[in-house]
């Protein structure tokens, strides 16, 4: 009986079968590489502002902790980020120098569909040298 069926040797359609099984894998990779390059992108830019407050804090030494941390959030407005905290700690001086530690923290999480959510946080620390009042 199965050697009478008429489609039995027609293999129209069977690239599209093939590529409906392959689709959703490879878009799901193609999703993943495009939000792990925009997590690097915000990492990037949250280090490069963190760089540029700590440049700031450098001229101008009476900075508040908050100050820094509204520099920082004013740097990566343009991207949207949230959750980034920022802390601000001075050593006490030591030879004429004193040492800031300017800290930012910036969690993100990677969200692609038919896989759980996997946060991550990203930590960046710049130290600067101050001279002593």
């Amino acid at each position: 009986m199965c050697g009478n069926l008429p489609f039995k040797d027609n293999e129209k359609g069977g690239t599209a079968v093939e590529f409906a099984l392959v689709a959703p894998l490879l878009m799901m990779f193609l999703l993943g590489i495009i939000v792990f390059g925009w997590s690097m992108n915000a990492m990037s830019s949250v280090r490069y502002a963190l760089e540029e407050t700590s440049r700031a804090l450098q001229l101008k030494k009476s900075l508040s902790q908050n100050e820094i941390e509204a520099l920082v959030r004013d740097h990566v407005s343009q991207l949207g980020l949230q959750n980034i905290t920022v802390s601000l700690t001075i050593d006490p001086p030591d030879g004429g120098f004193k040492m800031a530690h300017v800290t930012a923290t910036y969690n993100f999480v990677v969200d692609l569909p038919l896989i759980n959510q996997y946060p991550v946080s990203y930590n960046a620390s710049i130290t600067v040298p101050m001279t002593a009042p």
